[in-house]
């Protein structure tokens, strides 16, 4: 076989075998997006990681094969910077909990303010579903509510 992917992960490891270069990169490019660590040892032997390998190919086969861009992602997270000036916004723990807890007294305040809801106020299930009423129904329903209501 001419040329192999070995791919890692954790304790597994994959090893594929292929003639054709253009199948181990596709290959190794699935393994690599789903977060396996490639290295592809082609026909003399050399073992490469899977962007070296396509840019040693791209230069092989220049009139026919371009690779992919691929985003940068970073190896490393980078830390604060120690020896910079601490920001004017940082605030102690003891300022922050008394931001959160005056923030939450004046939610309670703001949801005691809220003025009761009377029953009438809604309609009932039978009101909300009725059909309407043509205009005469509904001038002699107003007459009879204006009469009980003497």
């Amino acid at each position: 076989m001419a040329y192999t992917m070995i791919a890692e992960r954790e304790q597994q490891k994959i090893r594929k075998q292929r003639e054709s270069a253009l199948i181990v990169i596709a290959n190794a490019q699935v393994m690599e997006a789903e977060g396996w660590t490639v290295v592809i040892t082609d026909e003399d032997g050399n073992s490469l990681p899977l962007a070296e390998f396509e840019a040693g190919l791209s230069q092989k086969f220049s009139s026919w094969y371009k690779p992919k861009s691929r985003p940068v992602v970073p190896t490393t997270i980078p830390g604060p910077n120690l020896f910079s000036e601490p920001a004017n916004d940082d605030a102690t723990p003891e300022a922050v909990v008394a931001a959160e807890l005056e923030a939450e007294a004046v939610e309670t305040e703001a949801v005691a303010e809220v003025k009761e809801i009377a029953e009438d106020d809604f309609e009932t299930a039978e009101a909300a579903n009725a059909v309407p009423a043509e205009k005469a129904e509904r001038e002699e329903i107003a007459l009879d509510a204006a009469e009980m209501a003497d």
